[in-house]
């Protein structure tokens, strides 16, 4: 019995409550930390705290993820040139400020969309390695696109 009392005395480590929390434990130790936890309040509310703390991590990714999926069908530049080339008709005093505005917005959404991107890396390794070069970087943008499906 005294054994059992010295083993319950013996708090988890950060690590093993971590594991513990993503379910990556032996049978045997989760049984230990468990019965630990029946009897040991600081522990327990350590546990809690650290679970609470995942929750709402992944809670924040989720929405950044949500956030970033939307992004990605709505792009605000493009958005923001329209409304600017709307404006521009609307308001004759800025039409040729909102038309610059305009240009400068689409410009930017062309050179930042992914396409684009891709195009200028092809076009880069075309240049420096020739035919070889860029359908090696092709085939390495079609395994990367393949593998996020």
């Amino acid at each position: 019995m005294a054994g059992l009392e010295t083993k319950l005395k013996v708090h988890p480590t950060e690590s093993e409550i971590a594991d513990f929390l993503s379910r990556s434990l032996s049978v045997k130790d989760r049984e230990r930390i468990e019965t630990h936890l029946a009897s040991c309040d600081e522990c327990l509310a350590r546990v809690v705290s650290a679970y609470d703390s995942v929750s709402e991590f992944k809670k924040a990714q989720s929405a950044k993820k949500r956030k970033d999926k939307i992004m990605k069908k709505f792009n605000i530049y493009l958005f923001v040139a329209v409304i600017c080339f709307a404006l521009s008709f609307t308001t004759p005093r800025y039409f040729l400020q909102l038309l610059v505005a305009t240009l400068i917005l689409g410009i930017k959404w062309i050179v930042d969309s992914k396409s684009t991107k891709m195009l200028i890396m092809i076009y880069e390794a075309w240049k420096k390695g020739g035919e070889k070069e860029a359908s090696r970087i092709l085939e390495t943008l079609n395994s990367e696109h393949k593998n996020r499906i």
